[in-house]
């Protein structure tokens, strides 16, 4: 019997919500707080196929990991991912290095292909990563910032690499206006990092700064029972 949260897959590419699973299992030892805060960003977010999008092998770079919940599933769904995340959150990043450590009282090894760093995108100097994933993070910058990033990670992805950028659209409103007031409480309690107020796009909005950052984007509406407009883009350099 596989222990919860173990890498023992021996090269073996997990599906996507198995390794979503085993990633989620991780935090049980951790304080009430972050358990319930990665649970209830599992039960909100269609995380799956984003997982999906993201090729079995390569370098990955994933930006805003927050507690590294999906970057841990990256690294569990396939031995041939390199993972890197990164978090302006030190907080946060403690806690994602812990997920990914050993657990020898539960019997759980560690992730030997993830790793974590505090800082921001500007902050990774490696160039080449066959995937950058950025899942609801640029709702809380200003436009010219979303930019920015967008055109660092345009400077540090493959020539053949993907881009994996998950957000909430504007449309339907009453959606929109549910995830809105719901991204207010958790940044006025402090679990996001938002200091600079709430800048939500509709996807055109975020299709249009792909396409000035340098990438060729396909939006993908995500169907979910949770009462939120999610999308997302898979973006190859143009």
């Amino acid at each position: 019997m596989v222990a919860p949260g173990s890498t023992q897959v021996a090269g073996r590419i997990l599906s996507p919500r198995i390794a979503l699973s085993r990633s989620l299992a991780r935090y049980d030892a951790h304080p009430l707080g972050i358990r319930a805060f990665v649970r209830l960003r599992h039960f909100l977010t269609p995380l799956a196929p984003l997982l999906a999008e993201v090729p079995p092998s390569g370098r990955v770079l994933d930006i805003g990991c927050g507690h590294g919940l999906f970057a841990n599933a990256l690294a569990l769904g396939s031995p041939a991912r390199d993972v890197l995340g990164v978090d302006p959150s030190t907080a946060k990043i403690d806690v994602a290095r812990a997920s990914a450590s050993t657990d020898a009282r539960r019997r759980i090894p560690s992730i030997p292909n993830v790793a974590y760093r505090q800082g921001s995108v500007q902050d990774v100097h490696e160039r080449g990563f066959y995937a950058i994933t950025i899942l609801d993070v640029l709702y809380l910058l200003p436009i010219d910032e979303k930019l920015a990033i967008l055109r660092a990670c345009r400077e540090r992805i493959a020539p053949d690499g993907v881009l994996v950028l998950k957000t909430n659209d504007t449309s339907p409103a009453w959606k929109y206006r549910v995830a809105r007031l719901q991204e207010q409480a958790m940044t006025t309690v402090g679990l996001t990092l938002g200091g600079h107020g709430l800048h939500f796009l509709g996807r055109e909005q975020n299709a249009e700064l792909l396409r000035r950052a340098g990438f060729a984007p396909r939006t993908i509406v995500l169907r979910s029972l949770m009462p939120y407009p999610h999308v997302m883009f898979v973006a190859r350099p143009a």
